[in-house]
């Protein structure tokens, strides 16, 4: 039932006070005392053993500090009506200290010969008693309001949508319906630019940039062309607006779709949809006749690479390459120094690929046509470019240097034949974009996007595996197994980790080794890492739901460890499962890690800026493990299975491992040692002093999570 605020004045209801006391004249006494200063009151006298039944209807409490049985009855009272202050009245000259009414649930101790004392709190405790009742009053009211205003959002016609980070949090029937989601945790994570095409794509990065500089931005109306989920295009009107979500700062997002294709959206700043090189020449002061110039240069190059694509093997890619840090370089070395590194790095390029056009976009940035018989050899030439300028020593003044690149590729769609010009400047567009994604995770690496297969591929094992790939990605027919880990020092947690299993046509499992390194290459296992994460998160609130304090380890594939924009759609996503950081630990490779140490590095600490947990798997088959270790900060190190395999074939082997499980106890990491086949395997590995371990031997991956710890001591 709903209380009325009590007021200290005589236009509103009295306070409705409940007094514990051995006799009336005490009651007349308080009585007096407060409408003396001018606090009215409804008092009435209970016994102290039956105050529970009057302590609902009341707004405070006085209480005699002498009554029997004081310390078993106010706990009582105080954990029954937490929101009614009970203020004890000590009579006696040796009274009752505040912090002991304190333990027993008072707020506070009044000496009974000191009224203006026994006002002052009186007063402050009322006060306590307005605000609470106010909060809660205001606490219903805005639950009321979301009530409403979700029950608006889904009834509403118009489809609306909330972005946090350029990644949906929430979306109406209309919006799902509108791009063909079956349901809101479809949605969920999704960066609103995948829903875009063409130069829809720039023309909302500017604008969400724009929010993001200034949470509190205007609101912004604007043309685009997108896609729904079946491939069907969706065009009509943006509506971006400030607002909030769940105490989130956030994008509304209102469509209003038309039949009529709009107006061309033209983004305020060029981007690689508009030429690259002409931006950076605007950047770097370049007059118009300079612009025209470079323009032609560009256009030039487009018509070289198209010609010398129909020589190179089925799989043809544009190149952009990007001097790392070249703006520090030029600070530390002088403009003019600057010039001749990059001069000696487009030498190095030229001189690596000889008959390959190549045309500057800026002063540090170049193009380049290459190809290959396979996709993965063109990715392959591109690492090989990357290594090369890394291990290339430069001469500037006297003083040897090393700069480093970065390369971002796309595969040239479509070029069965002859090579569409179109075709090549969207692949440029994306190589620009594919370039400032490997800068921005730390440089010195490359990345090849694209790669549809042809019609001869797609029949061969690859393209048949590939088109799997694609459809269970698509179908969601993916399926998650759980592996416990269990401590072998006592501690109890329940802990899993996330097994991938793909199904085929005939409902066989096929495991990761099957599948996941076509996808890798091909550049989609990010969208797997995508998935796994936002199912298994599903799965853990579900499970957490029934009482279980349930860890997860999830693994991450080298696709999502250099994507730039995996650690703020993974905070999107654990902000809207409201999981603890520690809930999920997510695991990289040693070998990734061994492949882009800079990248491995940023990848992380990204995620301990969002206090999650991390973990390295496959570790100790390298001398350098441990050195590398020092260089990332992970939480929990994994043990290669062969180590153990090893220890199994041969009891003498054990030491190394031993060794290694000290080691990294120094270095304050918790272990775990996986493919646990035996008792005895078991024995060792705790005399060694594993932290964890994991194996068939306790349980094989399962799709429920439904281990009992409690047993496993």
């Amino acid at each position: 039932m709903k209380k009325d605020l009590p007021r200290e004045n005589g236009a509103s209801k009295p306070v409705r006070l409940i007094v514990a006391e051995a006799s009336e004249q005490a009651v007349r006494h308080f009585d007096s005392v407060l409408r003396d200063a001018g606090i009215a009151t409804r008092m009435q006298l209970v016994d102290l053993s039956l105050a529970a039944e009057s302590l609902d209807d009341a707004d405070l409490m006085l209480c005699n500090a002498a009554l029997p049985q004081l310390d078993r009855i106010l706990p009582q009272l105080r954990r029954n009506a937490p929101d009614v202050p009970i203020i004890l009245v000590d009579h006696r000259p040796q009274g009752m200290k505040v912090a002991e009414g304190a333990r027993l649930g008072a707020v506070d101790v009044v000496p009974g010969d000191d009224p203006e004392h026994l006002v002052l709190v009186f007063r402050r405790e009322l006060e306590h008693v307005c605000r609470t009742r106010s909060v809660v009053e205001l606490r219903d009211a805005l639950r009321e309001a979301e009530q409403r205003c979700e029950l608006l959002l889904q009834t509403t016609q118009a489809a609306i949508a909330y972005v946090h980070e350029g990644m949906h949090i929430h979306a109406n029937d209309a919006y799902l319906g509108l791009f063909g989601f079956a349901d809101a945790d479809e949605v969920l994570g999704l960066p609103l630019i995948d829903l875009m095409t063409g130069k829809s794509v720039d023309c909302l990065k500017a604008e969400l940039k724009r929010f993001r500089r200034s949470p509190d931005a205007e609101e912004q109306e604007l043309p685009f062309t997108g896609r729904a989920r079946n491939g069907a295009e969706v065009r009509g009107q943006l509506t971006l607006s400030a607002a909030q979500y769940e105490g989130e700062h956030c994008i509304q997002v209102t469509v209003r779709a038309a039949a009529a294709p709009p107006a061309e959206c033209r983004p305020e700043t060029a981007g690689p949809a508009t030429a690259p090189g002409r931006a950076e020449t605007h950047a770097n002061g370049a007059t118009g006749s300079q612009d025209s110039d470079h323009a032609d240069a560009l256009s030039h190059f487009l018509a070289e690479a198209a010609a010398h694509l129909q020589g190179l093997g089925p799989w043809r890619a544009l190149l952009v390459v990007q001097i790392d840090q070249f703006d520090k370089l030029q600070a530390e070395r002088g403009l003019r120094n600057g010039k001749r590194i990059a001069a000696a790095i487009r030498a190095a390029l030229t001189e690596a690929l000889p008959e390959a056009p190549v045309v500057a976009l800026a002063a540090h940035r170049f193009a380049m046509a290459a190809g290959g018989d396979t996709r993965s050899a063109v990715m392959k030439l591109a690492q090989g470019l990357v290594e090369s300028i890394a291990a290339h020593r430069l001469t500037i003044d006297d003083q040897r240097l090393t700069t480093t690149i970065s390369i971002g590729g796309a595969i040239v769609e479509g070029a069965d034949g002859a090579v569409e010009p179109g075709r090549l400047e969207t692949a440029l567009d994306g190589a620009y974009a594919a370039a400032l994604r490997v800068a921005e995770g730390g440089g010195n690496g490359a990345e090849l996007q694209g790669g549809a297969l042809s019609a001869g591929e797609a029949d061969s094992a690859t393209g048949r595996l590939l088109a799997a790939i694609n459809e269970a990605i698509e179908n969601e027919s993916f399926v998650l197994q759980f592996q416990p880990i269990i401590s072998l020092r006592g501690d109890a947690s329940e802990h899993y980790e996330v097994f991938l299993r793909m199904v085929d046509d005939s409902g066989a499992e096929i495991r990761p080794q099957g599948f996941l390194g076509t996808a890798i290459e091909h550049g989609v296992a990010g969208k797997i890492d995508r998935w796994v994460i936002l199912r298994a998160i599903k799965l853990l609130m579900a499970h957490r739901a029934e009482g279980h304090d349930t860890r997860l380890t999830i693994n991450v594939t080298a696709n999502s460890m250099t994507d730039p924009d995996f650690p703020n759609w993974l905070g999107v996503a654990l902000k809207a499962a409201r999981l603890p950081s520690d809930a999920v630990i997510f695991q990289v490779t040693e070998p990734d890690v061994t492949a882009m140490v800079r990248q491995a590095q940023v990848f992380v600490q990204a995620l301990r800026a969002m206090h999650c947990q991390t973990s390295l798997s496959r570790f100790g088959t390298s001398e350098e493990s441990l050195e590398r270790l020092r260089l990332l900060p992970v939480d929990y190190v994994k043990l290669d299975g062969s180590l153990i395999h090893a220890i199994g074939a041969d009891p003498a082997n054990r030491e190394p491992v031993v060794k290694m499980l000290n080691e990294l106890q120094s270095h304050g990491k918790l272990s775990i040692v996986p493919m646990v086949e035996t008792a005895g395997i078991l024995s060792t590995l705790w005399q060694a002093g594993a932290n964890f371990v994991q194996g068939n031997y306790l349980q094989e991956p399962t799709a429920e999570m439904n281990f009992d710890f409690s047993t496993a001591d």
